[in-house]
């Protein structure tokens, strides 16, 4: 493992938010491995304060750093959008929801508190440059010394996992709606202009995007043999995708929010009762969020991070589950929910959730790649981990997964004389896709 970055004045940035305590040393160590992480480096920092009346105390923290030792990470994950975005949603986002229901009444112990507690950030040295660089720090509690746990990422989400985490999931899209709706002038200031459209594709080379592509067909064609229809459909959809990421920001909508877009297992911390029953959470990782449509991160958490047969059986309660806890949650705030239908919700996810099918078949290589194949150094994380873990059982077994289900839905379809074999309705298969995978 490569030295430990150095955090240069890490008391100016966390010393403002310790109530006159001071920080007084500290000591850093790497908090994951590298292929954990591959648009950040993670810290765990052990750190200790000096109260007031002179008691010294351990104080433990993360600090997250951009990707400073991996080039090729910096220009495609963009630091100089994305730590800004991240920071607001600690330094602006946070505080303001939190304001927002502590003024309709909601009692302290029942606000939202999917985030890590903020202790400061910065994107330099240079107090007065607006350009992040190499010296961005966003500095956070350090939730697992609370008990909050960081999921495995070879072990999907069962059902008690999976419906806590829609309730908070809920919460977190419901309650920005909600600042938008009852005070529009304090999020146009402080939130909205933090969360424009992210698209990873803009700084990637030409050669370098037709390789992940090609990469995330290859066990794709291997599933599918010579189903050349099958398999056009799978490339048409990448097309889809990759037209959403390069499409202009979206408009105000019903259930339009400010979606994380990256909501898998990995970016979410699980704390448990006494029974071990998973009680609370704490969302993490904001980077690529954006205003985008809160279905994009319940059809990505469901394809990426839940247990397939759970998933087959109860698609349509946690859709149902999601959309009870977001009108619960608007409702909090004493938003008017009149227009908030259930029908029109599962339109929305007619309309969006196919967009999201890509993204599941492509991180699935990322989410189930092996220990063994991921590099010792950070600097030398790169995106090979996708043909290093090639043919691998568990990966075909879940894109099989998704795939199986989506052809599922196409017989369905047939069966129903919903559509005609003959005529290409390959966007409408797409629209009503993950609507109807389980039925």
């Amino acid at each position: 493992m490569a030295e430990v970055p150095k955090i240069i004045d890490l008391h100016k940035i966390v010393e403002p938010y310790l109530q006159g305590a001071t920080l007084e040393s500290y000591e850093s160590g790497y908090l994951t491995k590298p292929g954990d992480n591959y648009g950040s480096i993670m810290l765990t920092i052990k750190s200790k304060i000096k109260q007031t009346n002179g008691e010294i105390q351990d104080f433990p923290l993360i600090a997250k750093l951009p990707p400073l030792t991996n080039d090729l990470y910096w220009q495609i994950f963009q630091p100089e959008r994305t730590c800004i975005t991240e920071n607001s949603v600690y330094k602006y986002l946070s505080p303001e929801l939190k304001k927002l229901q502590l003024e309709a009444g909601v009692l302290p112990t029942d606000v939202f508190d999917g985030f890590p507690r903020y202790y400061g950030s910065r994107i330099s040295l240079n107090p007065d440059t607006p350009k992040v660089d190499r010296d961005a720090v966003l500095v956070q509690e350090n939730v697992t010394k609370s008990g909050y746990r960081p999921g495995n990422r070879h072990k999907p989400y069962d059902l008690e996992h999976t419906v806590l985490i829609l309730h908070y999931l809920a919460q977190y899209h419901a309650l920005p709606l909600a600042l938008r709706l009852k005070k529009p002038k304090v999020y146009d200031q402080f939130v909205r202009p933090y969360f424009n459209k992210f698209n990873m594709n803009d700084n990637m080379e030409a050669d370098l995007k037709n390789v992940l592509n090609e990469e995330a067909l290859a066990d794709i064609k291997e599933i599918l043999k010579d189903n050349d229809r099958d398999i056009q459909r799978v490339q048409e959809l990448q097309d889809l995708n990759e037209k959403f990421q390069s499409s202009e920001d979206v408009q105000d909508g019903l259930w339009t929010s400010i979606a994380h877009m990256d909501a898998w297992i990995n970016n979410i911390m699980v704390k448990y009762d006494e029974n071990e029953v998973p009680a609370k959470l704490k969302i993490v990782d904001f980077q690529i969020a954006q205003y985008e449509s809160v279905v994009h991160d319940i059809i990505f958490l469901l394809l990426s991070s839940v247990d397939t047969p759970v998933l087959e059986e109860n698609y349509y309660n946690f859709l149902k589950i999601y959309y009870d806890a977001f009108i619960k949650s608007l409702r909090s705030v004493h938003v008017d929910t009149s227009e908030y239908s259930y029908e029109g919700f599962l339109d929305e996810v007619k309309r969006v959730a196919h967009i999201e099918i890509p993204h599941a078949l492509f991180m699935t290589k990322v989410v189930l790649a092996e220990n063994d194949t991921l590099p010792d150094d950070y600097k030398d994380v790169d995106l090979t981990v996708l043909t290093k873990n090639r043919g691998v059982g568990k990966i075909m077994d879940k894109i099989r997964d998704i795939l199986r289900l989506s052809k599922k839905v196409w017989n369905i379809l047939l069966k129903c004389n919903v559509i005609s074999p003959k005529y290409n309705v390959f966007h409408h298969f797409l629209n009503v896709l993950v609507h109807l995978i389980f039925v």
